[in-house]
């Protein structure tokens, strides 16, 4: 990987940004602050390729019955949940959570990223979900919600 430094970077970053949306990386570091870990400039394309990976798993884990009124659908990797009287209404649901927990986690960064969170982890899930820019149909298929509405 390359280093280069910001005050490098910001007199070449046309330069950098063409190399890097080809595909190469560049750390890029302050050299005025010792403790500043290297930041990386690098592909959209390349880190949207690595957030595909993250497949979404999902439980139902009420329906209705004796004891629940509703459908309750569980994302496993974000622990997010969606509640309706349907299948239907609960995948809607669990879409317009998700987009909320995705705005907040993204609007405080620090905080969940911190390893002693327990959160840092859904970073890349909640990555994808901002990435459809709330375009609902796109999310559907991203998160992969055909397979518990056919289940």
């Amino acid at each position: 990987m390359f280093r280069v430094s910001v005050h490098e970077a910001k007199n070449k970053l046309t330069a950098l940004r063409r190399e890097a949306a080809a595909g190469k990386e560049f750390l890029l570091a302050d050299v005025r602050r010792k403790d500043d870990s290297p930041v990386s400039l690098i592909s959209t394309g390349l880190l949207d390729e690595l957030c595909e990976t993250k497949t979404f798993s999902y439980e139902w884990l009420d329906q209705p019955g004796s004891e629940s009124e509703n459908y309750s659908l569980y994302n496993v990797e974000t622990g997010v949940y969606g509640v309706g009287p349907t299948r239907q209404d609960a995948v809607e649901d669990f879409i317009d959570n998700i987009l909320d927990y995705a705005q907040v986690y993204f609007a405080d960064l620090p905080y969940y990223l911190s390893p002693s969170g327990g959160r840092r982890a859904h970073y890349w899930y909640l990555r994808r979900v901002l990435r459809c820019a709330g375009d609902r149909e796109k999310l559907f298929r991203v998160l992969d919600l055909e397979k518990v509405l056919v289940s």
